[in-house]
């Protein structure tokens, strides 16, 4: 008897189930009042949710409960329509990390940080996406080798003396298919957005990548302290790095004189690479948070390296704001505020790269410590003196400008000359 009673269970829950699982792949299409049918059902569906067992629950629970909990993580920013948002702008761009995935190169028109620019994220391989409008595009720079073989075939082909030009004009044609190609997906970074979609309409400005806090000597020697001090909890990973290139903002005399924070001296090669922007990710691996570089410093150690010096600044990519001045659209003021005639003109400005400000810090840094140590000494003096002046004076005119420097030095040090003003004071009137 209570065999048969079981069978009739099983019977009568499988009719059940097949019952909820047609109701949940045609859900009804909104009603405006709830039938009759549609409340027996419900009312099935929970009777047997209570009285099955936890396989029957697996498969019998509707699964809106467990896609909620999955689509309520925390909302990443980059799904959204913010321009001005620089956070934003680095959660889309860091999509594009992966070299799996994205094949374009940095150093074209159509690189990750365009498309980033306006509101797209890489989301397969050479597959980006919108999260306002939803729009999928696949970006494929392959060039159609038939094309080029049927462009390709015109002439005696088997005539030696054409063979160069043969291969002049194929790459030609290649290279006018893929420009081609290339200015097509430059026109689809706005277009391929839906009409309504509000990236179609206004990207990010070109201010988007800038770093910001390097004008502000405290921040930025604060950001470079914290990059150093992440490199250097393996001082013995970090390999020969190149010296920072020489320009019109550059001494290399202000990076080996620099401190940080105590007196010790820094390790150069780790100050270098905290001044361009490199901290490290993990054992072995230092990053860069702007363009998402990823480097190895196992290929710039051993006895036979893969690379004998590791370039802080090369290594990051060509859109990246510590290496590309347009990327950080910051400019100083550059050139002399006097001709060799003496004759005032305006001092230019110039755009820099972010590690340029960094050294801007650290130089300013010296020479607030060095002011602070006391006045200038007289080889210092002179050292001022003959980096201002021409290489065309004398003696006698550096003596004299000696003296005109060591005159106004009394001269501003005359107002914190207690004991002179207490004489004086104290001097009985006429």
């Amino acid at each position: 008897m209570s065999y048969a009673i079981e069978t009739k269970k099983r019977k009568f829950d499988r009719i059940l189930e097949a019952l909820t699982d047609g109701a949940a792949s045609n859900p009804p299409s909104a009603p405006s009042s709830p039938s009759r049918s549609s409340v027996n059902a419900s009312t099935t569906s929970l009777s047997l949710y209570a009285a099955s067992d936890s396989s029957k629950r697996r498969r019998i629970t509707p699964t809106s409960k467990t896609t909620a909990s999955h689509t309520s993580t925390p909302a990443t920013l980059s799904g959204h329509y913010l321009p001005s948002s620089r956070a934003a702008f680095l959660q889309r761009l860091e999509t594009f990390r992966h070299v799996t995935q994205w094949h374009v190169p940095s150093t074209d028109p159509i690189n990750a940080a365009v498309w980033a620019k306006r509101g797209w994220t890489c989301v397969d391989t050479d597959t980006v996406a919108c999260g306002v409008c939803k729009e999928r595009l696949y970006v494929d720079l392959d060039l159609d080798k038939a094309l080029l073989k049927s462009s390709e075939k015109h002439g005696d082909e088997g005539a030696d003396e054409d063979a160069a030009g043969d291969e002049e004009d194929s790459f030609a044609i290649s290279s006018e298919i893929y420009d081609g190609i290339v200015k097509r997906y430059q026109d689809m970074i706005v277009t391929a957005h839906a009409e309504s979609c509000l990236w179609r309409k206004r990207g990010c400005d070109a201010s988007i990548q800038r770093i910001e806090g390097l004008l502000n000597t405290s921040l930025a020697l604060s950001g470079l302290k914290a990059r150093y001090d992440s490199l250097a909890s393996h001082l013995d990973q970090i390999p020969q790095v190149e010296p920072l290139p020489l320009g019109s903002f550059v001494s290399p005399q202000e990076v080996e004189q620099f401190r940080l924070g105590g007196q010790e001296r820094p390790h150069i090669d780790t100050l270098r690479l905290a001044v361009c922007g490199w901290e490290r990710k993990c054992d072995d691996v230092i990053e860069c948070r702007h363009c998402f570089r990823s480097l190895g410093l196992w290929l710039y150690r051993g006895e036979s390296p893969a690379i004998e010096k590791l370039d802080a600044i090369d290594n990051h990519l060509e859109y990246c704001p510590w290496r590309s001045a347009e990327a950080q659209d910051t400019e100083l003021q550059t050139g002399h505020s006097r001709t060799t005639t003496g004759e005032e003109i305006t001092p230019k400005k110039e755009r820099v790269p972010g590690w340029v400000l960094v050294y801007q810090a650290m130089a300013k840094d010296n020479r607030q410590k060095r002011a602070s140590t006391g006045p200038p000494s007289t080889a210092a003096s002179e050292a001022v003196l003959s980096e201002n002046g021409s290489e065309s004076t004398t003696p006698e005119q550096r003596e004299k400008r000696m003296k005109d420097l060591l005159r106004r030095i009394k001269e501003i040090k005359k107002p914190f000359n207690v004991k002179a003003l207490l004489r004086r004071k104290d001097k009985p009137k006429a």
